[in-house]
C-alpha cells in the first residue's frame, strides 16, 4: 500500500479573498483579547492583592466570545469556497466553545468548558496551518505559536498560562501581519 497524499485545498479566489478578509476581522479582536489578558495576567502576578473589577473581567470574556464567533464565520466561509471538511470542524468547535463559556457557569463543568476550548483553540491552530498551505503564505509559524500557547495555558500554573497567553498574542499578530502582506 502506497502512502496517502495530502488533499489538495481549491481556493476560489474571490471568496476566499472574502473570507480571509473576515479571519483578519476575527484574529485582529482575538489580538484585542490576548493583548488584554497578557495585561490582566501582569498586574495580577506584579500585585498579588490587586482584584480585578468583575466587569472588566466579563467584558474580556465578552471580547474572546466574539472573536471566537468572528474566527467560526470566516471557517465556515472558508469552508463553504473550498468544501474542506476540517474548517467547518474547526468553526463548529470554536462557536460551541464561545456558547459553552457563556452558558455552562458551574464548577463542574469547567473542565469540559476547558477542554472545548482547547480543541477549539488546537483546531484553529491547524486551521490557519492548512490556510497557510492553500494560500501560498508562510503561517506555519504563527500556527505554532497559537498551538503552543494552548499547551502552555493547559498546565495550570499562573506563569504558564501568561507565557501561554503571550504566545497566543503573538501567533495571532503574526498570523494578521501575513495575511493583511497581500
Amino acid at each position: 500500500m502506497s502512502p496517502k497524499k495530502p488533499r489538495k485545498v481549491a481556493i476560489k479566489t474571490e471568496k476566499a479573498q472574502k473570507c480571509v478578509r473576515w479571519l483578519t476581522l476575527g484574529l485582529g479582536v482575538a489580538l484585542l483579547y490576548a493583548l488584554a489578558l497578557v495585561f490582566e495576567i501582569s498586574l495580577s502576578l506584579a500585585i498579588a492583592d490587586l482584584k480585578m473589577p468583575a466587569m472588566v473581567t466579563q467584558i474580556i470574556v465578552l471580547i474572546w466570545a466574539l472573536a471566537k464567533i468572528g474566527i467560526a464565520f470566516a471557517l465556515i466561509c472558508l469552508y463553504q469556497a473550498t468544501g474542506y471538511q476540517k474548517w467547518a470542524l474547526a468553526a463548529l468547535l470554536l462557536a460551541a466553545s464561545a456558547l459553552m463559556g457563556a452558558v455552562l457557569k458551574n464548577p463542574e463543568s469547567q473542565f469540559l468548558v476547558m477542554g472545548i476550548e482547547a480543541l477549539a483553540v488546537t483546531a484553529l491552530s491547524l486551521s490557519l496551518f492548512d490556510l497557510g498551505r492553500a494560500t501560498h503564505r508562510a503561517l506555519e509559524f504563527p500556527a505554532g505559536f497559537i498551538f503552543i500557547g494552548v499547551i502552555l495555558q493547559i498546565l495550570q500554573s499562573p506563569l504558564m498560562a501568561y507565557v501561554g497567553v503571550v504566545f497566543l498574542a503573538i501567533g495571532f499578530y503574526l498570523t494578521l501581519k501575513r495575511l493583511m502582506a497581500e
